[in-house]
């Protein structure tokens, strides 16, 4: 399996919007998965309305601790020992806030008396659905969970024995995290952005990142034509190609707004193509290498 990572350095630069439209363009060639990574707002599947169930959808979990009140003698080891400060003691009295723990299980090896034992702990779930000829996974977080590196992994996962050639991963904006999680094990990463000075900014951290987890890069500039920006000029200074341009059209914008795709709209689907060669060019060059 191919992996094609869509990222941004920011929100709103229609990263969706490129994924969703470069997995339906390689659907009619070759067998392909869309895979939402962007757990906290999963919305890639609203471009697919007629999606339907191909399979359960599946909980994720972590293990978390808890006291066992009869073997506690309140030393405080297990507070000490968490660096996510999920644990308080306060007069030998034990308290665990289990939606910050991140399942580590340092507190419970290191407690002496074993009084701390291992849950499950439900943090999101991931379902797969079928369009037509195109298969797609949504990883989604629980509501007021925090651990969405663990949806994301678990999504990677069960994508990765979806048995499809190509695999676009649609990840979470920004470098924090979720994104590294999300483009991590990537054969190409594919950065959008449009031509705004504060997207220039913020590509620049996403290009490091692309860089320090040593994926080639490429730029697909969206909303072309809508600033003036010099997006192609700072690709040019960082060595990063531009893959594919997409024009500033209202009417593009008013059906994207709406989540609708442009499947008749030829200009569109030739420029996915392009882009789609390109990135699995570069994708085949890190391989060989």
């Amino acid at each position: 399996m191919t992996v094609l990572a869509v990222a941004s350095g920011k929100g709103g630069t229609g990263k969706t919007t490129v994924a969703a439209h470069l997995a339906s363009a390689s659907a009619r060639t070759r067998s392909t998965i869309l895979v939402d990574l962007d757990v906290e707002a999963p919305d890639a599947t609203g471009y697919f309305p007629a999606a339907h169930a191909t399979g359960d959808t599946e909980a994720v979990s972590v293990l978390v601790p808890e006291v066992v009140e009869s073997l506690c003698t309140g030393c405080g080891l297990c507070a000490r020992a968490c660096r996510f400060g999920a644990i308080l003691v306060i007069g030998g009295v034990v308290t665990i806030d289990q939606k910050v723990c991140k399942g580590c299980g340092r507190c419970v090896a290191v407690c002496p008396a074993k009084a701390l034992k291992e849950v499950k702990m439900n943090v999101g779930e991931t379902t797969r659905r079928s369009a037509d000829s195109l298969d797609l996974l949504e990883g989604r977080m629980a509501v007021g969970d925090i651990r969405s590196t663990v949806v994301i992994e678990a999504a990677k996962r069960r994508a990765a024995l979806a048995g499809a050639s190509l695999q676009i991963r649609d990840c979470p904006p920004g470098v924090s995290c979720p994104a590294t999680h999300a483009i991590e094990g990537a054969d190409y990463l594919i950065l959008i952005a449009e031509p705004t000075e504060f997207s220039i900014h913020d590509l620049g951290a996403a290009v490091k990142l692309g860089r320090e987890r040593g994926i080639p890069t490429g730029v697909v500039i969206n909303k072309d034509g809508f600033g003036t920006a010099d997006v192609a000029g700072f690709c040019a200074s960082e060595g990063v190609p531009v893959i594919g341009r997409i024009a500033f059209l209202r009417e593009r914008a008013a059906s994207g707004a709406t989540a609708t795709l442009w499947l008749q709209d030829p200009l569109i689907m030739d420029e996915m193509d392009r882009i789609l060669s390109r990135a699995l060019a570069g994708a085949r060059t890190r391989s060989v290498s």
